[in-house]
């Protein structure tokens, strides 16, 4: 084939150029996302029941739809987390179930329990996520000074005009939204008029239902012709409410004339600031197919029009998670230009030719080009995980490019002429080639088998390095043979062919005795083999125990010049206390903060689970210049909360990156879910108090906390004392709920929106309002309140936790004695069984992770065996793939070795370099042990062919080691957060290289003379 395509030039070039024309045209189309668009195997409900407490949302709704909804198919977990007026229910389901059929079936569910539910109950909302749906930034939106009223009308701006247009751009799929105010109409009444006038509260409600009906509409026939007839009298303004008429014995009076009736937000619960001024926070959701750069683009002109047409509105864009997207798109970049270089100049110096080093700058972009276009064709998008997979495929696609070139360049050496040697020098690597991409594919393919979100992610990865190697395998046995002939055959017809003055003063100066270096190192290693031999597998022992005692991480850890700050008052404070406190502490960090972002209370987003907050907790976000700045914004916060509110609980957090928000364990290390055998139910919480305390106190390591609780008010009514003085239950019901401000009344129906109308006087704190407070009975006789009910305070847990197998109270345990979890679980099941009649059940992140390390070690027995038959079927051996298995775990030492004395860790990023660099040096050693058997089945003795094998392999190891491991080299010393993410991958290539490089010369032809003159003794 190679012969057919060195012949025509011409057709091959057209070829390649029609090819990668449709490779531009597809790379215009190619989506750009942070993430693959993959759906993550998880619905969540958000059920909304204000009024009701945590119990009373448990056990009313929340039990009763978890019955329901156990019934779905594929269902893997369902965990609900039951707060006062709100609860969340999720549900997990097993990788790989259709999670839009899941979605269907869960609707179907919900709308089943919803027939037992109250029915004036709103339907939870139903949220299924997928990785696109993680904000791409989030915008903070403000007006400066704006007083309530104004930011009321901000609000209502945004919500019906700027949000809207927004998510009209088609790059937007979605504008999440917290912060904003609701408006609502009041009604004070005049209570001293409405007595003296013989009125109630009752009176009112009944004029404003009677006023804002909507009846719908009939069709009348009218001879020929037919008519709708609507009959509407809904209230749609303030005026409207006011101008109701009420009859107060002989004469009209307007509603007006008897309450004080008006526009307000609506009680909060929760509250955003930018710095000290209320603002809205919107999180900007990207559409699956569409590409990043449009997207910010779109963005950034719509802003800048609101900010032109709205006088006083302030935006800002924060928390960028574009930046790693940009890193690896410049990344890939780098690579190209700084690995082009480096192997120009390599193969400069080595081949001492400056012709054959431009084929490397026609090779890479065309096997990138080619990339790209198998992408559209298989339906990858250009995302932060593909481009790590492309980004890792482009040192092997050098790699590739340079062996060819020093392979037809040996030949031509030998005398050889130019068209047979780019004929046998192709060929001659052909089979090797595809046996390293084989093997590199083994090694990285496997890992989509695992379980979860890492097997969707790997399989991008996967399918992108093995794209990445494939264009480049594709692009060095075609295109680089024919270009290398083509320009030798011109230089040739104009007399320039040769090595040149500058090749010439090279070989004159000899800089390079690199075969020179090696004939006497070879000769060193076989007259001490045994011992050089015992020397490179004693090196296995320090990476062995590297690997297990070097500290391990999810992702690597970098300085971040930006910090969340969580905050639990561990108090049952108001809204209006919890931002006074958070005004001292943003006034105490102005000076260190470049941004001060607050996220008072409950938050109204949809799609953030992890800001389900209550009403006295608080995150709080902060961005300084340097990373120092936000050490010094800890130390402050610090010591003004421990100055000021000893009890508060304070953690910090540096902001999860995207990895880690798909990545992140929300549970504890062990779960003890504890629930009363007998009751079926949870222990009260003075029981469960009693139990973490005796826990916490037999097993100190274990870091066992109490469930967070909080102190409500308990008002019971008297029913003798109701009998008594002849007042209906109804009656102090609405009283209570208008002298709470509480009571809804209805809704105004604006066009825009709905606003609801709310009767009641301006409330009271509680023993004054019960104290001061007055009912009318049956005969109009005026009740104290207090004489009809109870009140004392009580303890409840603050959040009811349930499951599948009913309510339970976690127990979280982030350490265990010893790290022996499966001893401690059988301690502390007997201790809870013999103290307290309960047998716990065990949850937690021990349990995913011992099942990822299973499925990691199968996936690594698959890479394994793959990579053992491919070699053998490669070499037609089955003692030769035994060398290159031997290699790895050297290789691994060298890596770790470099690792550590940078103070990394063992993490993802790590991991995948390591996998890299094994890809990289075992394709030096097939092309060595291929080039060895190849010389003896020509007729060369073992030993000979060793040396020689070894001599011709030399330049293309030496050169792709120095151009990976000059290539990485300005991310061990670059800074910022994407030099710090690619610098645990750097490191364990560099380190794994260098040693490898020396494995590859010395230590593989000493196990290939060893197990090749290895005669098995066969006893008769």
């Amino acid at each position: 084939m190679i012969k057919f395509l060195i012949h025509r030039p011409i057709a091959v070039i057209m070829t390649f150029v029609a090819i990668l024309t449709l490779g531009l045209v597809a790379s215009g189309l190619l989506p750009v996302s942070l993430m693959p668009d993959i759906d993550i195997p998880e619905i969540t409900i958000q059920v909304n029941r204000p009024g009701e407490s945590a119990r009373q949302v448990e056990e009313g709704i929340v039990a009763p739809m978890r019955y329901h909804l156990m019934q779905v198919p594929h269902l893997d977990d369902v965990v609900s987390e039951s707060r006062d007026g709100r609860a969340l229910i999720r549900l997990r389901f097993s990788f790989g179930a259709d999670i839009n059929y899941a979605f269907i079936d869960v609707n179907e569910k919900v709308d089943a329990a919803m027939r037992n539910l109250p029915p004036e109950m709103e339907r939870p909302a139903i949220i299924k996520a997928s990785a696109s749906d993680l904000p791409v930034f989030y915008i903070n939106l403000w007006k400066e000074g704006a007083d309530e009223t104004e930011f009321m009308e901000l609000s209502d701006l945004a919500r019906s005009v700027m949000i809207k247009r927004l998510e009209q751009l088609p790059e937007v799929a979605m504008v999440d939204v917290t912060g904003h105010l609701e408006p609502e109409l009041y009604i004070e009444p005049n209570e001293p008029l409405l007595k003296s006038l013989g009125l109630t509260h009752r009176h009112i409600t009944h004029a404003l239902e009677e006023n804002n009906l909507s009846l719908g509409s009939l069709q009348v026939a009218d001879g020929q012709y037919l008519f709708n007839i609507r009959f509407s009298n809904a209230l749609r303004t303030v005026e409207d409410v006011k101008n109701i008429r009420l009859r107060v014995g002989p004469r009209l009076m307007k509603l007006q004339e008897l309450a004080t009736i008006g526009i307000r937000s609506r009680q909060q619960e929760g509250a955003f600031l930018t710095g000290a001024e209320p603002a809205l926070s919107m999180a900007v959701i990207k559409q699956s197919d569409a590409r990043m750069d449009d997207l910010k683009n779109s963005v950034h002109e719509m802003l800048n029009r609101f900010e032109r047409d709205y006088a006083g509105v302030k935006y800002q864009i924060i928390r960028d998670q574009t930046a790693l997207l940009d890193h690896s798109i410049s990344n890939l970049k780098v690579n190209l230009i700084f690995g082009g270089a480096l192997a120009f100049l390599i193969l400069f110096f080595f081949l001492k030719d400056a012709r054959a080093p431009w084929l490397i700058g026609i090779s890479i972009p065309a096997a990138l080009i080619i990339s790209l276009l198998f992408f559209h064709l298989v339906g990858i998008s250009i995302n932060i995980i593909s481009l790590s997979g492309l980004i890792l495929g482009v040192g092997m696609m050098i790699d590739n490019s340079i062996i060819v070139i020093d392979n037809i360049t040996q030949h031509t050496e030998r005398g050889e002429s130019l068209a047979r040697a780019c004929i046998k020098g192709t060929n001659e690597i052909f089979r090797p080639l595809i046996s390293s991409v084989l093997t590199t594919c083994a090694v990285f393919i496997p890992l989509i088998f695992l379980s979860g979100i890492s097997g969707a992610l790997f399989y991008d990865q996967a399918l992108s390095v093995a794209i990445g190697l494939v264009s480049s395998l594709i692009v060095s046995i075609t295109l680089i043979p024919v270009l290398y002939h083509l320009f030798s055959v011109r230089a040739e017809k104009r007399g320039k062919l040769g090595i040149g003055k500058v090749s010439r003063a090279l070989q004159k100066l000899n800089l390079f005795k690199t075969e020179n270096l090696y004939e006497k190192g070879f000769n060193w290693v076989f007259k001490f083999r045994k011992i050089v031999i015992a020397a490179f597998l004693v090196l296995i022992i320090p990476g062995f125990l590297l690997g297990w005692k070097m500290p391990k991480e999810r992702f690597p850890s970098f300085n971040q010049s930006d910090v969340f700050v969580k905050i639990d008052w561990n108090e049952r404070i108001n809204l209006d206390e919890n931002i006074l406190r958070l005004e001292i502490i943003n006034s105490g960090v102005s000076n260190l903060s470049q941004i001060g972002n607050s996220y008072v209370g409950t938050q109204k987003y949809m799609l953030h689970k992890d800001m389900d907050q209550s009403v006295s907790e608080a995150l709080l976000y902060f961005s300084g210049k340097t990373p120092e700045d936000i050490t010094n914004i800890q130390k402050v916060i610090t010591d003004i909360i421990n100055t000021n509110w000893t009890s508060a609980i304070v953690s910090y957090q540096m902001p999860e990156t995207i990895f880690e928000k798909l990545f992140q364990q929300e549970e504890a290390f062990l779960v003890l879910k504890i629930s009363n055998n007998q009751e079926r139910g949870i222990p009260d919480l003075d029981r469960m108090n009693h139990i973490t305390a005796d826990l916490s106190e037999k097993f100190p390591d274990a870091g066992i906390m109490p469930r967070a609780s909080e102190s409500y008010i308990e008002v019971s009514v008297l029913p003798e004392m109701l009998a008594l003085y002849d007042v209906e239950h109804r009656a102090l019901y609405e009283r209570l709920r208008a002298a709470l401000n509480a009571w809804q009344v209805g809704v105004l129906h604006t066009g825009s929106q709905y606003v609801p109308m709310v009767i009641g006087n301006s409330p009271l704190p509680v023993n004054q309002m019960l104290n001061e407070l007055m009912v009318v009975n049956r005969y109009q006789l005026e009740i104290p309140v207090k004489t009809l009910v109870n009140t004392r305070i009580k303890d409840d847990y603050k959040t009811l936790f349930g499951s599948n197998e009913g309510a339970f109270v976690p127990i979280d345990v982030h350490s265990i004695p010893g790290n022996n979890a499966p001893l401690w679980m059988a301690q502390i099941t007997e201790q809870l069984k013999s103290a307290y009649d309960i047998d716990p059940s065990f949850a937690g992140s021990w349990f995913s992770s011992r099942q990822l390390i299973r499925e990691l070690v199968i996936v690594m027995l698959i890479s394994l065996s793959l990579l053992y038959f491919i070699l053998a079927a490669q070499f037609e051996s089955l003692r030769q793939p035994l060398i290159l298995l031997l290699e790895v775990p050297i290789d691994i030492a060298g890596a770790l070795f470099l690792l550590w004395i940078f103070g990394g860790t063992i993490n993802i990023m790590s991991m995948i370099g390591i996998v890299v660099m094994s890809g990289i040096i075992v394709n030096d050693s097939i092309l060595k042990i291929d080039t060895i058997n190849r010389l003896q089945r020509e007729g060369t003795p073992m030993l000979e062919a060793i040396k020689e094998g070894g001599h011709r392999r030399l330049k293309p190891i030496i050169m792709t080691s120095i151009t990976t491991i000059l290539a990485l080299m300005p991310v061990i010393w670059g800074s910022g957060m994407g030099s710090e993410l690619q610098k645990p991958l750097a490191l364990t290539v560099i380190g794994g290289m260098f040693l490898g490089t020396i494995v590859s010369l010395y230590f593989i032809p000493l196990c290939y003379y060893y197990l090749m003159n290895f005669k098995p003794h066969i006893s008769k």
